[in-house]
């Protein structure tokens, strides 16, 4: 009994022993003080290959392990192994290859994780469509050159993919510009496709939009606004304002002229 008790104490004596070790201050230790802030991260990644009839052909897995913000090592499907990328995942990689357990519970993952997970997502994914909206808007480029620009916006659609061409007179324009295809935050995109051109009279610009969701290209057309137009628009404005300043002055005449008119008085009695 007394040698028991003994040893249960001698072994309570190094665990403290050991505690106090694991609790010391780096200082005291005459170690160098870790990071603040650190992190160990695994990400699995799902890649989906399908055919334009949405049919998914091909899938790989990739198992990324990251300590702070370095790759060390992941598993890649295609190769069925694990693939080290800093000095310090070599081991690791090395050791889980030799691990047929391992090797065939990351190769399963194919099936039981990205195949199952592309089943609950396909529907929302890979069928769902939006149509887009398209809108022309005009500027003037360069007033003394005429020359204008004509932005074609292609607003709020998915999935991404998206054609766009400019027409004029049914003739397609070659020499256009094109934003990136940007993210809106509500899993829809946007895009545009800018046209620098002088338009002449007769002239039909069109910007053609072709989408998954179409069943086939749709076009909104674009007209410049000719001068003689533009002639009688600024013609019939200066006219009316003319009119409501001639209608004004009248009225204010007439008002002034009643205001000012003597009301007759009743003629005196006769006593």
């Amino acid at each position: 009994m007394m040698g028991g008790s003994c040893a249960l104490d001698l072994g309570v004596l190094l665990g403290a022993a050991v505690l106090a070790v694991l609790v010391s201050p780096p200082e005291v230790l005459g170690v160098e003080e870790p990071p603040e802030h650190f992190l160990f991260q695994r990400k699995s990644e799902c890649h989906f290959s399908a055919s334009s009839n949405g049919t998914l052909q091909r899938i790989r897995l990739l198992q990324r392990d990251f300590w702070g913000r370095q790759e060390l090592l992941y598993f890649d499907s295609d190769q069925r192994r694990f693939v080290a990328v800093a000095e310090l995942g070599k081991r690791q990689a090395e050791a889980w290859n030799k691990d047929k357990n391992v090797l065939s519970r990351y190769r399963a993952n194919v099936e039981h994780f990205c195949r199952h997970n592309y089943g609950i997502y396909e529907g929302f994914s890979s069928r769902r469509k939006i149509q887009p909206k398209v809108k022309i808007t005009p500027t003037e480029d360069d007033s003394s050159l005429h020359n204008t620009l004509l932005i074609c916006t292609v607003a709020s659609f998915f999935p991404p993919k998206i054609e766009i061409k400019w027409f004029r007179n049914r003739k397609e324009e070659t020499r256009v510009w094109t934003t990136d295809v940007t993210r809106n935050g509500d899993w829809t995109f946007q895009i545009q496709v800018m046209l620098e051109t002088q338009p002449e009279r007769g002239d039909v610009y069109a910007c053609q939009v072709d989408h998954t969701s179409f069943e086939g290209p749709i076009t909104v057309q674009w007209e410049p606004q000719l001068d003689s137009a533009k002639s009688k628009m600024w013609t019939g404005i200066v006219g009316m304002v003319l009119g409501l300043v001639f209608v004004a002055t009248g009225l204010t005449l007439y008002l002034k002229k009643k205001k000012g008119r003597s009301i007759p008085q009743p003629a005196a009695l006769i006593s």
